[in-house]
């Protein structure tokens, strides 16, 4: 039925909107299970690839190429999967923003 054409990914204008925002912790789904791999960070987005930074320590490495990215409901947060450019496994991370004051 070739009606519709499937999304490839979040569109990097869509992506900048994630650039600079400041990020109070980030977990990582595996399956059923989430592990907390980092806090008090930040976002960079460019044409290339989005990183996620923690503590000083990169903990989340993607090409924007394929990448698919979501703001959460409560939009305190943002879901993103893709394939991390350092290991090449596929990588599903949730970010939680940080409360400006």
């Amino acid at each position: 039925m070739g009606f519709f054409k499937r999304n490839k990914g979040t569109p990097l204008k869509e992506l900048e909107r994630y650039h600079g925002k400041r990020v109070s912790y980030v977990v990582e789904r595996e399956g059923a299970e989430e592990n907390v791999i980092g806090r008090t960070g930040g976002i960079s987005v460019d044409s290339e690839k989005l990183v996620v930074v923690c503590d000083g320590h990169e903990v989340f490495r993607c090409s924007t190429d394929g990448i698919v990215c979501a703001e959460l409901m409560s939009h305190n947060g943002a879901d993103i999967k893709g394939r991390d450019m350092t290991t090449g496994k596929l990588r599903h991370i949730v970010v939680h923003y940080a409360n400006k004051r």
